[in-house]
């Protein structure tokens, strides 16, 4: 995959990416984050495996982008920032 090296941008494109994913999406723009959360049947560990599925995608789009980081909490949880 190519990297983007351009910065303006680079937070909403991944944003994009993101809300396709079946996930909830909080975004705020002042604080330049979102956070991508999975909340339906999250106690079930079939559910634990697809919440995974949908961190690692969207830990593969953000490597794309230089000015963009993600910190994942738990399987569930998983906030993205400008740096």
């Amino acid at each position: 995959m190519e990297t983007v090296k351009t910065e303006e941008g680079q937070l909403e494109k991944v944003l994009a990416v993101c809300r396709a994913l079946d996930a909830e999406i909080r975004y705020s723009q002042q604080g330049r984050y979102f956070t991508a959360m999975v909340w339906n049947d999250w106690g079930l560990p079939c559910r634990e495996q697809a919440a995974l599925a949908i961190q690692r995608e969207i830990q593969s789009r953000v490597g794309q982008f230089s000015g963009v980081v993600c910190y994942c909490f738990d399987a569930f949880s998983t906030l993205v920032y400008e740096v």
